[in-house]
């Protein structure tokens, strides 16, 4: 992975759901699933994504920030329908 950043999306269920945000290195491919159970077997089940989005870059600032408004509303798009 060269880069990943994890947003929340609206989520009937509970209220928010995880989705991360992903931009793998040249070459490499990402697999959402196994991922996704990666996470689960790390961290507590409920702060695994929901979710996996693949971008081609994370477009960081000169100053290294992330937009997460710009990324909230695609991973929103994306996952959801809603940008």
């Amino acid at each position: 992975m060269r880069d990943a950043v994890c947003v929340g999306v609206p989520d009937q269920r509970f209220g928010e759901a995880i989705v991360a945000v992903i931009e793998p290195a040249p070459g490499a491919e990402v697999d959402p699933d196994a991922l996704i159970e990666l996470v689960k077997d790390r961290l507590a089940r409920y702060k695994a994504p929901r979710h996996v989005i693949v971008v081609e870059t994370i477009g960081r600032s000169p100053a290294g920030k992330v937009d997460y408004k710009g990324i909230q509303a695609l991973a929103r798009d994306r996952v959801i329908g809603v940008p």
